[in-house]
């Protein structure tokens, strides 16, 4: 372990059972709704292309669900957050072929078919065995011919990869620092003060160092608001203990289209701080005083020279 692993936050094992069971019925009901939607776009929707869009974007909402349950529930174990995320993502695409199945069968069955639908779709044996009937009977085609039902397998599998690696990455989330003393989540406060990139090591190292009287020196100079580092304290409202603070170097540029793009790098992630030395960083302004910054040569102004006034004569 680094020796100054112990400035950084690290979450505690807390995994409540009435967090977990909140994990999984948030995640579950999206899933079960966003299927559904998902079902629909895939049934009618001739692109595959766009339907691998579709899988991303259900992905994205059902790990968004697992990570609000996370915080609603207080669970602080990655380990327990992960390990959900992965049954709820399995689930997830689970149900997709559920309302998919569903679909097929309402708009192609028979009314007595119909009537069994109920049965097939909460039967996992007949919702494969659907499947693979669907893979030797394509019901599309593309550029005037039928898949195969390798390629079928293939897309579908591409799917189910997009759908769970997007809710693991999504539910999973960022570590937002957790207050065990008033048992509930930081909250996140942009810090009005930017460092020059050129001091950012040193500024990092001050503050693992405790050498928080070398902080102000450190924002001396000119701030590339196009190239810099922004600050992030983590606080808790409701007490006053030591904050978290994250700097991330944020680096805009403009593209071959002409639109600006702005690329993130983190400089160090939820440090522990005193409350007082974040408040500070929170009264100074976004760059150094102007009296910090050196004036160059074409802007500085030649002093003016002394000119003899002549007395009037004395009358």
């Amino acid at each position: 372990m680094s020796e100054t692993a112990h400035r950084y936050y690290r979450p505690s094992s807390a995994a409540p059972i009435s967090g977990i069971i909140t994990m999984f019925t948030v995640g579950s009901l999206a899933a079960a709704v966003l299927a559904v939607i998902y079902g629909l776009v895939a049934y009618f929707n001739p692109l595959v292309y766009f339907t691998f869009i579709a899988a991303a974007i259900f992905g994205a909402g059902v790990g968004m669900a697992i990570q609000y349950g996370t915080r609603i529930g207080r669970v602080r174990n990655r380990k327990v957050v992960i390990g959900v995320s992965f049954v709820i993502a399995a689930v997830a695409v689970y149900l997709c072929w559920v309302a998919y199945v569903s679909l097929v069968i309402q708009m192609n069955a028979n009314a007595e078919d119909k009537a069994a639908i109920g049965l097939v779709v909460t039967n996992p044996v007949a919702v494969a065995a659907l499947i693979q009937f669907f893979a030797e009977n394509p019901l599309w085609e593309m550029r005037g011919s039928k898949p195969s039902a390798s390629g079928l397998y293939t897309i579908w599998a591409i799917e189910a990869l997009i759908i769970g690696g997007v809710v693991l990455l999504t539910g999973v989330g960022a570590c937002i620092p957790f207050c065990e003393a008033c048992n509930r989540w930081t909250e996140p406060e942009e810090v009005a003060a930017k460092i020059p990139l050129e001091n950012a090591a040193d500024f990092s190292q001050a503050l693992e160092g405790e050498q928080y009287s070398k902080l102000l020196g450190l924002r001396s100079g000119t701030v590339n608001p196009l190239d810099c580092v922004h600050l992030t304290a983590y606080a808790c409202p409701l007490c006053e203990e030591a904050d978290h603070l994250t700097a991330v170097r944020k680096t805009t540029s403009t593209n071959d289209k002409g639109e600006e793009e702005t690329q993130e790098q983190t400089v160090f992630e939820n440090m522990i701080v005193p409350h007082s030395v974040v408040q500070g960083l929170a009264t100074l302004p976004a760059e150094a005083p102007a009296e910090e910054v050196v004036l160059s040569s074409e802007e500085t102004v030649p002093p003016k020279a002394d000119v003899d006034v002549e007395e009037p004569p004395a009358v």
